[in-house]
């Protein structure tokens, strides 16, 4: 069998080479560790490359720590040590694939294109127009804000709980400051 250089290899496979061949991996440290994804790379598919990218952070960190514990005299062969320094690796959050994070974006998008719509249609009301044509403007506002702010953010977290911090973030700067003005619209009305 004719062995690939690794320039020849996709970037995928790429990626699980350097993975599979960092001294962590085959000593079975991700392993005993139980550090999410990295302690099973077999069942990550090669084209998933936002994943791979994402254990590549995550493996880059999880060296660091092992390092860190390493160098403070910590017995990194001990079960009971790697299983508490994958706890600490692991709360760093669990990596997502990319259209996790791509559909909550879209969702986020949508939430402001709703908000921005129904608190413009309120303001159309107080204004004696269409509440229609005015909604239209605010979803559009809403949906201008997203994709220049909110969308792109999310989209490129790589953890679940990075994402839920960014859409709370978001919807506290954006979305509650819109319901008071509607509401403000609504005593108006």
């Amino acid at each position: 069998m004719k062995m690939k250089k690794f320039e020849d290899l996709n970037k995928g496979d790429q990626i699980k080479a350097d993975l599979y061949s960092r001294p962590n991996a085959m000593n079975g440290k991700y392993r005993t560790g139980q550090i999410f994804e990295l302690d099973n790379l077999a069942e990550i598919k090669d084209n998933d490359i936002f994943l791979l990218e994402t254990l590549k952070v995550r493996a880059d960190s999880a060296d660091k720590i092992i390092a860190e514990a390493e160098a403070q005299g910590k017995d990194t062969s001990d079960i009971n040590i790697m299983k508490e320094l994958g706890e600490k690796i692991n709360a760093l959050g669990k990596p997502i694939h990319r259209s996790e994070s791509i559909m909550t974006a879209i969702m986020n998008t949508i939430q402001l294109m709703i908000t921005y719509g129904i608190v413009a249609g309120v303001w159309g009301l107080v204004f004696k127009k269409s509440f229609l044509v005015f909604g239209l403007y605010g979803a559009i506002a809403g949906l201008l804000i997203s994709l220049l702010f909110v969308a792109p953010v999310v989209a490129f977290q790589r953890t679940k709980e990075r994402i839920k911090d960014i859409s709370f973030g978001a919807g506290s700067m954006l979305v509650t400051p819109a319901i008071y003005i509607g509401i403000v619209g609504l005593e108006s009305v």
